[in-house]
């Protein structure tokens, strides 16, 4: 397998995920350049000039042709392409997305999720799968420049919640952390009673479709730390169990 981390405009998170930023190219060209570093995730390691790999694209549940081709000029660029058809659905992403933003300058991600050797699923999200108001209010946002205060629009799917089942999580399991024992009520008084964060236990972005959730089964209740490690790392989002072998873990040594 190759390495992970950020190439570009592109961003390997695991063996089997890749994140696009976009930029106009994308758009208008229907396509995108690929870095050498990661030909080996669209398994283009030995692609020779002029060869072209075909491969399956899925875009909301169709599935579109696409292939990866290595250009014959003397800088062997690698390149990806799509259809004609993928292309207008992608163009209407892009609409919807500048109708949100207040500069038309800016543009979404997207995900390449791999399902077989030569099939991706596709889909707009942001960087940070974490990006849910109802989660996350104060979301955080990390670079790599020193910068502060720069306005930044985030694009991300949204996954439908419902409140009742969140309101009959919280009846079943209390308001107490799950992980950790920590009570909001306790420590901040009146400003913290009956406030507690629900974790889906199967996380609404890795579903391929609707599903039935039980609050008993699919759902815990978890302090804002407790929850924000359990979602740390963005190719493997930790079990209630994992999480408290670990604090256990940490309190033994310390």
């Amino acid at each position: 397998m190759g390495d992970k981390g950020k190439f570009y405009s592109w961003e390997i998170i695991s063996d089997t995920v890749a994140i696009k930023n976009c930029d106009k190219s994308f758009f208008e060209h229907r396509g995108s350049g690929i870095p050498k570093e990661i030909r080996w995730f669209f398994n283009a390691e030995n692609i020779s000039n002029g060869e072209q790999i075909k491969f399956t694209l899925i875009y909301e549940g169709k599935e579109y042709e696409a292939h990866i081709e290595m250009e014959t000029s003397k800088l062997s660029r690698t390149r990806i392409f799509w259809r004609t058809d993928l292309k207008k659905e992608f163009d209407e992403i892009l609409i919807k997305y500048r109708g949100q933003s207040e500069k038309n300058c800016e543009y979404p991600s997207i995900q390449f999720i791999k399902i077989s050797e030569n099939v991706y699923k596709v889909e707009f999200i942001d960087l940070d799968l974490l990006n849910d108001y109802e989660i996350n209010p104060l979301e955080t946002i990390e670079t790599e420049h020193g910068v502060e205060g720069k306005k930044v629009r985030i694009y991300t799917t949204k996954y439908e919640r419902d409140p009742v089942n969140r309101k009959e999580a919280i009846k079943i399991h209390g308001t107490r952390c799950m992980v950790c024992d920590f009570d909001f009520e306790e420590v901040y008084g009146e400003l913290g009673k009956d406030f507690i964060e629900v974790h889906h236990t199967k996380p609404l972005f890795s579903l391929e479709h609707e599903v039935e959730v039980n609050p008993e089964e699919d759902l815990v209740c978890l302090c804002s730390n407790c929850h924000r490690m359990i979602h740390r790392r963005r190719d493997k989002i930790m079990s209630v169990e994992e999480l408290k072998e670990l604090i256990e873990e940490q309190s033994v040594f310390a």
